[in-house]
């Protein structure tokens, strides 16, 4: 397998753990958490408005994209253990960005 595919694996996973915080941080502003506590119908016109989480889902569907990219030229067998690098990476970002 060629370099560039561990490098649209890495990215791509680097990427699904950037959108997992984007999209935390993004429903933890202030607007949008009081919307989704007064309902589904406030917390979709708050989403809808809401310009980080735009950005955030942007961000988790390009780590989509490159993921099934990645698919395209690499067994699953190969690639399939590097969403395990994912948690990891989501756990370590949450721990030292959010400090949660």
């Amino acid at each position: 397998m060629q370099a560039k595919v561990y490098v649209l694996i890495i990215t791509a996973v680097v990427l699904s753990a950037v959108g997992q915080m984007a999209l935390k941080i993004a429903v933890e502003r202030a607007h949008l958490k009081d919307a989704i506590a007064a309902g589904a119908m406030s917390a979709a016109g708050a989403a809808i408005g809401s310009p980080f989480l735009w950005l955030a889902v942007f961000i988790y569907l390009s780590s989509i994209v490159l993921w099934l990219w990645a698919l395209s030229e690499a067994d699953l067998s190969t690639a399939y253990p590097f969403v395990s690098l994912g948690f990891v990476l989501t756990m370590l970002f949450a721990a030292v960005f959010l400090k949660k």
